[in-house]
């Protein structure tokens, strides 16, 4: 009987741990954001509004997401705790998706519906992937490919 509760009890942090893993960011206030991290985007971005932070997983390591919209379109900005930006996305209209991204996904998932595309560059500007949203069936998920097309990851939203 305590075997079957221990692995019950197992079993349901596991689950728990794997659902943290997978649901994306954590938001954050902005005081809950490093000094630094904030101090390296309002010098780059200075009067930015409507300004959202989230805790994110990148690369293994602790990162901080600071997002904003400027002239309709969303910016993302991932810091390291110290203030040094990691990466950039922005968002782009779906159509100006390269076609080897647009046929990886639609291999991948038939019957998918681009609904938003965003994307990926380093610190210097230099594009390397994509993130594409997509319904397909019902459910929405978030791919992210590289440059050539090769879908990298996949997660539910």
């Amino acid at each position: 009987m305590k075997t079957k509760k221990v692995m019950v009890a197992a079993l349901g942090t596991a689950l728990v741990l794997f659902g943290q893993a997978n649901a994306g960011g954590k938001e954050l206030a902005k005081h809950q954001v490093p000094k630094a991290v904030l101090d390296a985007f309002e010098k780059a971005h200075p009067g930015a509004k409507g300004v959202k932070f989230e805790q994110e997983a990148l690369e293994g390591k602790t990162a901080y997401e600071v997002e904003y919209k400027e002239s309709g379109r969303e910016y993302d900005f991932l810091y390291g705790a110290d203030g040094t930006l990691l990466r950039k996305e922005e968002e782009i209209d779906a159509k100006a998706l390269p076609e080897t991204v647009v046929q990886a996904v639609m291999k991948a998932h038939p019957k998918a519906r681009i609904e938003e595309a965003e994307k990926v560059m380093q610190p210097d500007g230099t594009v390397s992937g994509y993130e594409v949203e997509i319904k397909v069936g019902g459910k929405e998920l978030e791919l992210e490919l590289d440059t050539s097309g090769k879908i990298l990851t996949t997660e539910r939203d």
